[in-house]
């Protein structure tokens, strides 16, 4: 035993340890039994109604106990110096309390550093090992605020903003880059861009002319979003409105005198107005010798369709605004495609979506739009069925881009019944005698690279609107089809006749070209989740901890979007686990509570399955403790239009969800899946969640009572 603890009184200070070791192991048992109610179902904790706090893990709780300990006996060693300066300061020059009290100092700051050396190497085990484990302490990130305008207006993205590139704080941005933002409801299209081309729709809406009516100083029926060619061939594009959408440095972002940077603004329309803004910056971003760092922010001014009101109208955070970091470089490398769904020589069901994924985001003017058999209108990238019996045939429907603008699905316009979710299914045409199921058709699609401007220095840089290219007007390139000299160009061959029939000569670099076979039959298995990270009901999970759902068929990358994160409670006080004195959440500021979490989904594809990565802020923000849900709708959708409904998962921890399909579709075996609830009053969805909360269900999807907030759901729950 140490000197310096001889003379105390260790009945007093063992009570005083006992107390706290049993206070600090009721409360983190309790916690933890009532997290541990029912792990049998994929579920979540009983959420406390009234704090922030979520159930702890028992080596969390063993950590925070030794940290208690050891700042107890901190706290006497501390108190021993004082009694031992107040001993020599009150001995009257008694040379045996003085040495007393000099020896009393000493050893006590031999036990302080012997403490604090013990406190740091549980702090350094700690950290490794429950960082490692996926686990944190839960204060981390108290001295560590994020920087507010990271995350501000956040909760936007999948409301008002479906997706948007570069994304949020991505770094090495090419200063050549094109900004694009995709919004997910209907815009005014006026309140984004000037008309400064003078352009209006043409009568058919099929695209843009100058030629147009005007009354009373005013352009009939405006086109906004659009290029034209001037006589010197010089390419003329709408502006942006910079009142509405401002893109500059974050060093210059905040300045009263700076409106924002010049750019053009093109658009490539959806359906119902729904847009995506193409906004190319008149000079190149950043500087060839130092990152840049650069704010996008979306402002109170940019209208719904047909209306003068904000797309912001009834939420508390009037914009959406991320940051990004330009590097030192231009992008003069070309896109290539990765992988096509169906492959090459393979055999497919009607009901398939045709998927290509590139190697980096497209330019979603290129690849975007509808096919139809005319001359006109879209025509870069081709699908034809080559039946035996008749000429080639243009199958028409509709290419969306998704996936962070790096994959765009064909959805065909033939309709051919309804999936599991009562929505239309359509079908690739099959032209072969319609009673036999196992008829096939070969079909043949191609993508057609852009022309090359013949810049020696750029040797991919592509004619704008002449075919694919990137965001940095790179062309499309045939990787396998590049000269052994390394002499890299881009190769566009011409159509000849019809420009929606493949001609054998654009079989060729660097056009992208390749067939498949469909068979007359409908694909009916329904995708169910296979794996999930973090775990079932998962506690104390780190602030950065990956989250990933995977599926068990390839997806339906447009029908993803709908996924969304809960953070529970919402809107807490941002600043509340810091120890900010005097407190800065008062009612009436800008920074009230933390804003809404975002959450985006990023898709890589493996035989037969899919991984779904989603991107989010930090959970438990400034140490806070929290609850996270991921809600996969039942909307979801494979690559066969198979909606994820029933809604199967895992029922245990650990254990994969397995289901085995007939050829009906039917399900004939599952293991460690969660069961489905079948009856008159509920849907045919998994209704999994842990004990204590209310559960309800409706003929769509299984729904979660959260202090009376009704949220529709399927998911495992998470907590900080």
């Amino acid at each position: 035993m140490l000197p310096w603890t001889r003379k105390i009184n260790f009945s007093k200070i063992t009570l005083i340890v006992f107390a706290i070791v049993v206070v600090f192991l009721f409360f983190g048992f309790t916690s933890r039994v009532s997290a541990q109610a029912d792990t049998s179902t994929l579920g979540i904790n009983t959420v406390d109604q009234n704090i922030a706090l979520a159930g702890t893990d028992i080596r969390v709780v063993v950590v925070k106990i030794i940290n208690t300990i050891l700042g107890l006996l901190g706290i006497i060693a501390l108190g021993l110096i004082l009694y031992a300066g107040f001993t020599i300061m009150t001995s009257g020059g008694d040379e045996t309390k003085v040495g007393n009290g000099k020896k009393m100092i000493t050893n006590a700051v031999i036990g302080l550093a012997i403490i604090l050396s013990a406190f740091a190497i549980v702090k350094f085990v700690a950290n490794k090992l429950l960082g490692a484990t996926g686990f944190n302490t839960g204060n981390e990130n108290t001295g560590n605020v994020p920087i507010w305008q990271t995350f501000s207006g956040s909760g936007a993205l999948g409301r008002e903003v479906k997706d948007h590139y570069p994304f949020r704080d991505q770094k090495d941005v090419f200063r050549n880059t094109s900004v694009v933002v995709t919004f997910n409801i209907p815009i005014d299209p006026a309140s984004v861009a000037i008309n400064s081309n003078a352009s209006c729709w043409l009568d058919d809406m099929s695209g843009s002319t100058t030629t147009c009516t005007v009354v009373d100083g005013k352009i009939v029926n405006p086109y906004y979003g659009d290029c034209i060619f001037d006589s010197d061939n010089h390419m003329i594009c709408d502006k942006l409105n910079t009142s509405t959408i401002k893109i500059d440095t974050v060093a210059n972002f905040d300045s009263s005198t700076n409106t924002g940077l010049e750019a053009s603004a093109i658009f490539s329309y959806e359906e119902e107005g729904v847009f995506t803004i193409v906004l190319k910056p008149v000079e190149y971003l950043g500087s060839p010798s130092v990152n840049v760092d650069y704010r996008v922010k979306l402002l109170e001014g940019i209208n719904k369709a047909g209306s003068t009101q904000s797309i912001f109208v009834g939420r508390s955070t009037k914009f959406y605004t991320w940051d990004f970091q330009t590097g030192t470089t231009i992008d003069l490398s070309p896109p290539y495609v990765t992988s096509v769904s169906p492959d090459q020589g393979e055999i497919e069901k009607k009901n398939i979506i045709i998927k290509i994924n590139f190697n980096e985001p497209i330019d979603p003017t290129t690849v975007q739009g509808t096919l139809d058999g005319s001359n006109g209108g879209f025509k870069n990238i081709l699908v034809n069925n080559n039946s035996s019996s008749t000429s080639a045939i243009v199958a028409t429907g509709t290419w969306k881009i998704s996936n962070g603008y790096k994959t765009v699905e064909f959805i065909p316009s033939e309709a051919c019944g309804q999936n599991s979710c009562g929505q239309t299914m359509y079908c690739l045409p099959v032209t072969c005698d319609a009673s036999n199921p196992f008829c096939t058709n070969g079909f043949s699609a191609l993508i057609r690279t852009a022309t090359s401007t013949g810049n020696p220095e750029a040797p991919f840089e592509a004619v704008p609107f002449s075919g694919v290219y990137d965001l940095a007007f790179n062309g499309l390139d045939k990787l396998s089809d590049n000269p052994a000299s390394g002499v890299y160009y881009l190769h566009r061959p011409d159509e000849i006749g019809d420009p929606k029939i493949i001609d054998d000569g654009e079989q060729s670099p660097d056009n992208y070209f390749w067939n498949f076979v469909i068979e007359n039959r409908i694909d009916k298995k329904a995708p169910y989740i296979n794996h999930i990270l973090p775990d079932i009901d998962a506690e104390n999970v780190s602030t950065s901890s990956p989250l990933k759902i995977t599926f068990s068929r390839d997806l339906l990358y447009h029908s993803l979007n709908e996924i969304s994160l809960v953070e529970y409670p919402a809107n807490v006080c941002a600043d509340a686990a810091s120890n900010t004195s005097p407190h800065p959440c008062t009612v009436g500021t800008v920074r009230d509570f933390w804003y809404d979490i975002f959450a985006r989904t990023i898709t890589s594809t493996d035989p037969d399955q899919t991984e779904i990565s989603i991107k989010h802020r930090e959970f438990g923000p400034n140490g806070l403790d929290l609850y996270y849900f991921p809600i996969i709708p039942h909307t979801l959708q494979d690559d066969h239009q198979n909606c994820f409904y029933p809604g199967y998962g895992p029922n245990t921890r650990d254990n994969d969800c397995s289901i085995i399909y007939n050829n009906d579709g039917d399900i004939t075996n599952k293991t460690n899946c969660a069961p489905v609830t079948d009856t008159e009053d509920t849907s045919d969805t998994a209704c999994v969640y842990g004990n204590g909360l209310a559960v309800t269900s409706t003929t769509d999807d299984c729904r979660i009572i959260l202090e009376g907030v009704s949220r529709s759901t399927y998911t495992n729950g998470l907590s900080n």
